[in-house]
Formats: C-alpha cells, sequence, structure tokens
C-alpha cells in the first residue's frame, strides 16, 4: 500500500511541477540548479561572465555579482512566491525553461515569472524587476536617492544613528 501512495503522491507532484512550469517559464536564479547535470559541462563551455550565450535557442546573458551567495528582493512578486535566488556556480541569468529541452526535475532554487523579467546587474547591485537587492537600500533623502551598499551606509558606532555616508543624511547623533 505504501508503494502506491509513494507512486501516486509523486506523480501528483509532478504533474503539480509541470503546470506551474507551463504557466511561469520564466526562471531567474543560477543555472546550476536547471541545466541538467550531463550537459552542465557543454552549458559552461559557452560562458563568458557578463556575456550573452546561446543556448538551445535562446540567448541568454549570464551575469555575475562577485561569486556565490544569495539575492533577496523585498516587495517582489513571483509566480511561485520566492523572493531571493542563491548562487552556487558564481553566475545568474533568465532562462525560458520551455524552450529547453530537458531540465532538472525540481526547481527549488530560483525564481519563476510568468512573463520574461527584467534582470540586471549595475554598479555591482543587482535589479530584478525595477527592485534592487536586498543588500543594498536606498537614501531616505529625497535629493540624494542613492541606491547605496553596506559600505556606504554607516553607522556611527554607539547605536545611534546612521546614515548615507554619500550626503550624510541621518547623522544626527544624540548623546545617551
Amino acid at each position: 500500500m505504501k508503494k502506491i501512495i509513494d507512486k501516486i503522491s509523486a506523480h501528483l507532484r509532478q504533474r503539480m511541477h509541470d503546470q506551474v512550469i507551463a504557466a511561469a517559464p520564466w526562471y531567474v536564479g543560477d543555472p546550476c540548479y536547471i541545466i541538467p547535470d550531463d550537459q552542465w559541462d557543454d552549458f559552461c563551455d559557452t560562458i563568458h561572465k557578463n556575456d550573452f550565450i546561446e543556448w538551445h535557442g535562446q540567448e541568454i546573458e549570464i551575469l555575475s555579482c562577485g561569486g556565490d551567495g544569495t539575492w533577496g528582493f523585498t516587495g517582489l512578486r513571483s509566480a511561485n512566491g520566492k523572493t531571493s535566488f542563491g548562487v552556487d556556480a558564481g553566475i545568474f541569468c533568465v532562462i525560458n525553461l520551455n524552450a529547453l529541452p530537458s531540465h532538472k526535475a525540481e526547481i527549488n532554487d530560483g525564481i519563476l515569472f510568468e512573463t520574461k523579467p527584467d534582470l540586471y546587474v549595475e554598479d555591482d547591485i543587482v535589479y530584478l524587476n525595477g527592485l534592487h537587492d536586498d543588500h543594498h537600500m536606498t537614501c531616505d533623502n529625497w535629493r540624494c536617492g542613492l541606491t547605496i551598499g553596506p559600505q556606504e551606509y554607516l553607522s556611527c558606532g554607539n547605536g545611534c544613528c546612521e546614515g548615507c555616508d554619500w550626503c550624510g543624511v541621518g547623522w544626527e547623533c544624540e548623546e545617551e
């Protein structure tokens, strides 16, 4: 009986997975999580970082932002409810899963979209559909408004204030 239940469960999971991919075929994340292992070496042979490659009839832009890690996007709306993607091979991209002859069965570490998302890197900041990654923030000063990283958003050290290193907003320290 357990074998029958396991077989039915696996079949239902696969059908649900196929339906999600059919409805939301655009994958954002590290291609190592979706390119089948037997095709990975061929895929890697075509890669030139921050360049476009041709893979099974689709043009793919290969992006990088300093290696491995996780990039999250607060407020992001995706088809699979994910708001972050992990990077293990040091690269990430947008791939139309329906254009691939095959892909890994489980897509656990990537974001799926119904329409092609806008993904790019500018000044070491990853942008996805107009949102900068959670490693950065936008300065509160409407005149400044820069997207700044942790090295540009400084704290006074006593925990009372922090602010933008470019314009100084937020540096109104109060004595304890």
